[in-house]
């Protein structure tokens, strides 16, 4: 005599509550993809082309040509368009090209007479020298701020002023360029004070985006 078991109505396309996905184009609550062209809530995809719940690439990019976009802002060197130029809006409108033009060396001019003005005396008091404002300062600062971009250059070690590194202290090291005889000093001299911290207090992250999560 046959043994005697579950039985099952023919044609009967009604889902069970097995482990296993049937063929009826609806989907189980086994957690496993059907066949059906239809996304589950597994976090995996499908094989009907689309998106299920799964997580994607967290970076949207914007891959616009450039030219659809307007300026606001921009920054080559360090502190340049902040502690140089008095006319940011249009300083930040401009492109690199009016820095050749010269439209705003007479501004960096006034800026490092009046930083000298200010702080020559306590600099020299501290034992060190000082670039003239008219002269030296503009000969140590025009090549790296006319034009005010951010070059790099693949064969020479990298770190401002060749490109920029997270741990450049930048506005430091743009500080001894305009205010140092560098003749005399280092242009990095300002970066070692003491006084500057030695590191993050939250270390960068090894890969993108680098910067550590905001704390």
């Amino acid at each position: 005599m046959a043994a005697c078991g579950p039985t099952r109505r023919g044609g009967d396309s009604d889902d069970d509550d097995s482990s296993a996905d049937d063929d009826d184009g609806v989907d189980d609550d086994d957690g496993a993809d059907d066949d059906d062209g239809a996304d589950d809530d597994d976090g995996a995809d499908d094989d009907d082309g689309a998106d299920d719940d799964d997580v994607g690439d967290p970076f949207v990019f914007n891959e616009a040509h450039p030219d659809a976009a307007v300026r606001v802002d921009r920054l080559g060197g360090p502190l340049v368009g902040t502690l140089l130029v008095a006319s940011k809006d249009d300083y930040n409108a401009a492109d690199p090209d009016d820095d050749v033009a010269g439209f705003f060396i007479e501004e960096e001019a006034e800026a490092l007479a009046g930083l000298h003005a200010l702080l020559d005396l306590d600099l020299e008091g501290l034992g060190l020298a000082v670039c003239d404002a008219g002269t030296s300062c503009m000969a140590q600062l025009g090549p790296l701020v006319v034009p005010d971009r951010l070059a790099l250059d693949l064969t020479v070690p990298d770190g401002w002023p060749n490109g920029r590194l997270l741990t450049d202290p930048a506005p430091d090291l743009l500080l001894g360029v305009v205010l140092l005889d560098l003749g005399v000093h280092p242009f990095d001299l300002f970066a070692s004070v003491p006084l500057n911290p030695p590191a993050n207090d939250v270390a960068f992250q090894p890969d993108f985006p680098y910067l550590a999560a905001a704390h």
